[in-house]
């Protein structure tokens, strides 16, 4: 991988793992475009590299930023008294 698929890979990973995070917390319409959006982006993304490996590194990276957004964002919305 060069420089330019690799930030390439960070900045999908974070946008889709943050997308990912944000579904869980809206309510129901809003959730269902945030889904389809996320995953339009996921298949532009799976349609533009070919390599197996960037495509496993695709999944584990946006679980990861998954599950740091899903704390972050519960954090927040407990600190606000959201919860």
């Amino acid at each position: 991988m060069n420089l330019k698929s690799t930030l390439m890979l960070a900045l999908v990973t974070s946008v889709v793992g943050l997308m990912v995070a944000v579904f869980a917390f809206l309510p129901v319409p809003f959730n269902a475009l945030l889904g389809l959006l996320a995953a339009g982006l996921v298949i532009w993304y799976f349609r533009k590299t070919e390599g197996r490996g960037a495509r496993i590194a695709f999944i584990i990276w946006t679980v990861v930023y998954f599950l740091f957004f899903t704390v972050l964002i519960a954090a927040i919305r407990y600190r606000m008294g959201l919860i």
